[in-house]
């Protein structure tokens, strides 16, 4: 499944390809009409294609993906396929298990952080209804957010699941 990011780099490389299709064809024609040979019209056209075709997008998309993973790096973040920085980037709110489970056997919920690292209601609120509209199974976490969190349910409904799986899970970062 391919990620947004090279989505748009591919219909970026479509649009290159066919602005220099028409190009070349526009210049081969306006060279034949003005009474050039043929074959140099034909090479001249296929010189100015390949002059047009950015053989360095790939290099630079991934110069600048890398200089993203590099500034990640520094919050010591740790990026598996450079492709999902630019996914990462269009992230509104990320849940995170960085919770006692492993070291005191429970889960306890401090507090909820949004990407700047502030408290943010809005992302305790998100983390609640998830919670306590969650059908599938009972986990640790969901309780855990139940039942120190406290928010009016009223006005909120459950439309429809999305369930993820654990491949999907793994294909983003």
């Amino acid at each position: 499944m391919e990620t947004e990011f090279e989505v748009g780099v591919r219909k970026f490389g479509f649009f290159l390809l066919h602005v220099t299709l028409l190009l070349v064809i526009t210049i081969f024609i306006a060279n034949v009409f003005l009474h050039k040979s043929v074959l140099e019209s034909f090479l001249f056209s296929l010189a100015l294609s390949v002059g047009l075709t950015p053989q360095l997008l790939p290099a630079i998309i991934s110069v600048n993906l890398s200089h993203g993973a590099r500034k990640m790096a520094e919050k010591k973040v740790i990026v598996k396929r450079l492709a999902a920085i630019e996914n990462f980037g269009n992230m509104n709110i990320i849940c995170s298990d960085k919770t006692g489970t492993l070291t005191e056997g429970t889960v306890k919920l401090q507090s909820s952080l949004d990407i700047y690292g502030n408290e943010n209601q809005e992302v305790a609120l998100s983390a609640f209804l998830n919670a306590s509209f969650e059908t599938g199974f009972v986990n640790a976490i969901d309780q855990s957010i139940r039942e120190n969190l406290n928010f009016n349910l009223s006005g909120f409904e459950k439309k429809t699941k999305y369930p993820m799986t654990f491949n999907e899970k793994d294909s983003v970062f």
